[in-house]
């Protein structure tokens, strides 16, 4: 009986486990994603702000796998975004995504990652965002204006040689007990910048995007791979303790 007991527990384990997986993610690979061909209309995804659809499955580069998402702003100089849903959320939340700049974006080209208010927000509906320029600045906020203000939203910048041409990894965190929020990036030496805000609106969608500082010096290439819509750690540690101490109880 204990032993049937603890099995018993173990696969609660596993059930827990499984309802602490992510609850979204994707590299853009094939064949849910074709390259060269937008991913409005695929998997979930909508189109979001803005004219000029920029965007599109590619084998350019990948930080994984074999494609990502591009953004190909070289001619097209509007900003633009695809957006999907966030469904139901864990009380803590992390949303993760690497972004590639490529070297010869301009200074006010900017590609970013952005949380609304709604799930079917446009980056106008933006709760908490951030972006990275063309000149390696970084800004963040609770309102896509701070994603692109020339001051109020810069929160870094990264050095010359240090964010071009590699991935960087965008973290956008949310704690609805409290009401607290944090955007953060880090490049591939570890140079980290974050902020921490107070009073953001619960999440209902994400938007993937680009747009830009000023409406000189907007061109550019950018590209997103390996998007994670997670339980923030702290509440997958919580889960796991709070299993490992019911299997050690049954056991004792």
């Amino acid at each position: 009986m204990k032993r049937l007991a603890l099995l018993g527990l173990a696969g609660l384990a596993l059930c827990v486990a499984g309802q602490a997986q992510i609850p979204y993610s994707t590299g853009f690979e094939a064949p849910t994603y074709t390259a060269g061909s937008s991913i409005v209309g695929v998997d979930g995804w909508l189109a979001g702000s803005g004219s000029g659809n920029s965007q599109s499955a590619s084998t350019d580069v990948a930080e994984s796998g074999d494609q990502s998402l591009k953004f190909d702003n070289s001619s097209l100089t509007s900003f633009y975004s695809v957006r999907r849903p966030l469904g139901t959320l864990p009380s803590l939340l992390e949303v993760t995504v690497s972004v590639l700049v490529t070297g010869n974006t301009q200074a006010n080209r900017l590609y970013g990652l952005y949380l609304s208010s709604s799930a079917t927000g446009t980056l106008g509906s933006t709760i908490l965002g951030m972006t990275i320029a063309g000149d390696g600045k970084v800004r963040a906020g609770k309102t896509w204006g701070a994603t692109y203000s020339g001051v109020t939203g810069l929160i870094g910048t990264f050095d010359p040689g240090t964010y071009t041409d590699r991935w960087l990894h965008m973290r956008l965190t949310f704690d609805s007990g409290t009401g607290d929020g944090m955007a953060e990036i880090t490049n591939q030496i570890g140079t980290t910048f974050s902020q921490g805000y107070t009073s953001v609106t619960a999440p209902m969608g994400l938007n993937l995007g680009t747009d830009y500082v000023t409406s000189t010096n907007r061109l550019g290439v950018g590209y997103f791979d390996n998007l994670a819509v997670v339980p923030e750690p702290a509440t997958l540690a919580t889960l796991g303790l709070g299993v490992a101490a019911l299997l050690r109880r049954r056991r004792k």
